[in-house]
């Protein structure tokens, strides 16, 4: 699989319409509630860390736009990005590609069934390992159209039932499959693996020439308003494998930072010296505080914990960094391990609008607990 990103690092808010119309509706207050500003340079950089390590890329293709005041630290960027991504065939462009003929030239150095289709600079390998990932793309080669959302979890998981969070909806699409999920329809989102048939389609076919189009789902003008996208399967996985940096307090209904919270760059993550303070009610700055127990994320409250994985699920992004790990000895394993899978629930059952299968409730429920195999759910 290629990874494919196209982006533009900037800190002026995104000319939208809707909902999104006053100012940057991302790093605003309304949606980090307790949680610190970071530049989106920085978000950028932990972004790509993460993505590093989340699968053995064929292919990295990085095509960067900079703003004006972040033209100063290229070369910044640039040795980090080598060495994030030393081990991979890295191709690194300083220019986006804005046009239908950017994204057909592109076309020709796909040479990778799949590619992981990045446009953004915010989402977040959440993962603790790459496995479940791998299993869902073997899963997708060999199928002509077909596309995988691997960020927006619990906004995916709860709309699956309903056809998927993109129009056309057709809930007679939703199928379970045994490790995944799927619906039909045309979503153009940028933070989809897609086949390259599927880039094919979107790129290749019908002509807009002219028509500035950095992304499919443009906020100017997005490609379905150019041309006709093809139905496609769209595979909804069981865990959540990215999370969007500044939470989903913007889909509507909102899922808030104390169902699935908006996140940090850890505290010593840039130097490889993050803490974690695992199992302990009271919270210490400077440290990544950890407690399945608590009712409350910081984000939300400030009495709350930062996250609520256990020790075996933290982020695979964090592992070669953390200096210290100290964990309350008093913890019982199976009681932290409760605790955790309500938090899974938590951020599932986000909306009363919408209707989870107790089958698919339960298959997630199992895809976390594969790390304890002790433990399982029973399906009835």
């Amino acid at each position: 699989m290629i990874l494919l990103c196209n982006t533009f690092i900037t800190e002026q808010p995104a000319q939208v319409t809707g909902q999104m119309a006053n100012g940057n509706w991302a790093q605003s207050p309304k949606y980090r509630e307790n949680l610190k500003k970071f530049t989106n340079f920085d978000i950028f950089k932990y972004s790509l860390s993460s993505l590093a390590v989340a699968y053995p890329w064929s292919k990295v293709i990085l095509k960067i736009e900079l703003d004006p005041i972040y033209q100063p630290r290229q070369q910044e960027l640039e040795d980090f990005i080598k060495s994030e991504f030393k081990e991979f065939n890295l191709i690194l462009n300083w220019e986006r590609n804005y046009f239908q003929s950017d994204w057909k030239k592109d076309y020709e150095i796909l040479d990778d069934e799949l590619i992981w289709f990045y446009c953004n600079h915010d989402h977040i390998f959440f993962d603790s390992n790459t496995k479940y990932l791998e299993d869902l793309v073997e899963k997708m080669r060999g199928q002509k159209l077909c596309s995988l959302h691997f960020s927006h979890w619990p906004e995916n998981i709860r709309t699956a039932k309903n056809g998927g969070v993109a129009l056309p909806r057709d809930p007679s699409t939703y199928q379970k499959e045994d490790n995944y999920i799927s619906v039909v329809n045309e979503s153009i989102d940028s933070i989809q693996i897609i086949t390259k048939d599927l880039y094919y389609e979107w790129w290749c076919t019908g002509e807009f020439g002219g028509v500035k189009l950095p992304r499919p789902d443009y906020f100017g003008i997005n490609l379905a308003e150019l041309k006709k996208i093809p139905y496609h399967k769209i595979i909804i996985p069981l865990k959540e494998i990215c999370r969007h940096f500044d939470g989903y307090q913007h889909v509507q209904p909102i899922i808030t930072n104390n169902q699935c919270p908006a996140i940090d760059i850890p505290p010593g993550f840039f130097e490889n010296n993050i803490k974690i303070r695992y199992g302990y009610d009271d919270y210490k700055e400077g440290w990544v505080n950890i407690n399945p127990k608590n009712d409350y994320y910081y984000a939300y409250s400030k009495s709350g914990t930062d996250y609520k994985f256990t020790l075996k699920d933290l982020p695979l992004v964090w592992k070669s960094r953390i200096s210290i790990v100290d964990s309350n000895i008093n913890l019982d394993e199976e009681e932290i391990l409760q605790y955790r899978l309500k938090s899974i629930l938590e951020m599932i059952y986000t909306s009363d609008y919408y209707f989870i299968d107790d089958e698919v409730k339960n298959k997630i429920l199992n895809e976390y607990l594969k790390q304890y195999p002790e433990y399982q759910i029973y399906e009835d």
